[in-house]
């Protein structure tokens, strides 16, 4: 809880203890290039302390953390016909990427490498 408002603060494992907007705004920049293609993919959102993934048939869901937003768009049906190439992009992008970036990547590859519930 944020001890000047009283807001409920998530803890973010991705994007560690400090994160600003320009962190949240990397995260969505990163998250939207990976499936930049990617034929009815939602896209990502920065949105104040939260990201909104948005849908193509327009539902959108509120994620707090960026593993939230992975575990939201690898959910989605829409992306199964394109995991493997979205895993491929992402192991691409591993070895290019730092900071920010390359935490929301890591993040990414090692969700879309668990098994999905049936």
């Amino acid at each position: 809880m944020c001890g000047a408002c009283g807001r409920t603060v998530t803890a973010d494992e991705v994007l560690g203890p400090v994160s600003t907007l320009r962190h949240r705004l990397i995260a969505a920049q990163t998250i939207n290039a990976l499936c930049h293609g990617l034929p009815g993919i939602p896209s990502v959102q920065a949105a104040g302390d939260t990201w909104l993934v948005r849908g193509v048939t327009g539902a959108v869901t509120q994620c707090a953390t960026v593993n939230d937003v992975w575990l939201t768009l690898l959910q989605d049906p829409a992306v199964l016909p394109h995991s493997d190439r979205l895993r491929q992009r992402l192991r691409a992008r591993l070895l290019n990427e730092t900071g920010v970036a390359l935490n929301v990547v890591a993040a990414g590859l090692q969700l879309s490498d668990m098994p999905t519930p049936l």
